[in-house]
C-alpha cells in the first residue's frame, strides 16, 4: 500500500513538473495594433543632417536620426517597425537645441498606407528637392537554407540595376542573377536565394545593365541560426552621372532586416 502511494505521488509530481515545463516553453502571445501601418525609415538623403521624424506631430525617433543614411528602427538586423496612422503627416525637421519642437522643417508630406501592413518608407533625392516613397513589404513562404533577398534602387536618375548573387571564391564562381531592371524608387520584390545547404559562403553585388559594377558589395547572414527565413533588403543610393553633384551610385553595406 505504501508503495502505491510513493508511485503515486511521483506520477502526480511528475505530471506537474511537465505541465510546467510546457507552459514556460510556450511562445509569448501578443497581439498587434489593428488600426495601425508599421513602417520602417531607411534616410538616404546626401547632405541631410540629423533630424526628427515625427508622425502627425508626434515624436518617434528617441534622439535624431541621420538624413544621410540614418534608419529608424535602427536595429536592422531585427525586424523592428514604427507602428503609424495609415494617413500620418510624417516629417523631418531640425529640433531646436534642448527641446523637441521643429527649428526646421526639411521634409513633410502625408502618408497613404493600409492599416495591418508593413512598408518600407524611403527618403531618396540629391539632398535639395528630398522626396520619400513608400514600398509595400510584401514576403514570401520559406523554408529551411533559404533566404529572402529584396532591392530597393534609390539612386537618383540611375539606369535599371541587376541583383547577383555571387561567391568570394575564385574555385566557386556564382554569378546567378536574381533580379533585373529595377527602376529608381521601384523594388524586385522579395526572392528567394539558396543559401548554406550548397553554398558555405554567398555575397551580393550590384551591377548596372551593362555590367558595370556598382561599389560595394554584401555578405548577407551566413549561419542557419541568422540567415535562414529570413526576408532582409539592399538599397542603392546616391546619385548618376550628369546630375548636379558627382556622386555616383552605391550599394549600401549593410542589410535591413525586414522578417
Amino acid at each position: 500500500m505504501k508503495k502505491n502511494i510513493s508511485l503515486l505521488l511521483f506520477t502526480l509530481i511528475s505530471i506537474s513538473f511537465f505541465a510546467c515545463e510546457k507552459a514556460g516553453l510556450r511562445l509569448t502571445e501578443y497581439s498587434l495594433p489593428t488600426d495601425k501601418a508599421f513602417v520602417r525609415f531607411v534616410l538616404l538623403s546626401p547632405n541631410t543632417p540629423n533630424v526628427m521624424i515625427k508622425s502627425n506631430d508626434i515624436k518617434l525617433n528617441g534622439a535624431t536620426t541621420g538624413g544621410n543614411g540614418g534608419i529608424f528602427p535602427s536595429t536592422v538586423t531585427f525586424p523592428d517597425y514604427a507602428a503609424v496612422n495609415p494617413d500620418a503627416t510624417i516629417k523631418l525637421s531640425l529640433p531646436n537645441i534642448g527641446t523637441q519642437n521643429d527649428s526646421v522643417v526639411l521634409f513633410t508630406n502625408k502618408l497613404s498606407l493600409v492599416a495591418g501592413k508593413f512598408y518600407s518608407l524611403t527618403l531618396s533625392d540629391t539632398g535639395v528637392n528630398r522626396t520619400a516613397f513608400s514600398i509595400e513589404d510584401e514576403f514570401i513562404a520559406q523554408k529551411d537554407s533559404f533566404l529572402a533577398v529584396r532591392l530597393i534602387n534609390a539612386t537618383v536618375g540611375s539606369v535599371h540595376n541587376l541583383i547577383r548573387v555571387d561567391s568570394a571564391s575564385a574555385t566557386d564562381v556564382v554569378r546567378d542573377t536574381i533580379a533585373r531592371n529595377v527602376a529608381y524608387r521601384g523594388s524586385s520584390g522579395f526572392i528567394a536565394v539558396r543559401t548554406f545547404s550548397t553554398r558555405p559562403f554567398i555575397r551580393l553585388r550590384v551591377v548596372t545593365n551593362t555590367g558595370v559594377l556598382v561599389a560595394g558589395q554584401v555578405i548577407p547572414p551566413q549561419s542557419l541560426a541568422t540567415g535562414s527565413r529570413r526576408s532582409i533588403t539592399l538599397y542603392t543610393s546616391g546619385f548618376t552621372n550628369g546630375l548636379a553633384a558627382p556622386f555616383l551610385p552605391t550599394l549600401i553595406t549593410s542589410t535591413v532586416t525586414n522578417q
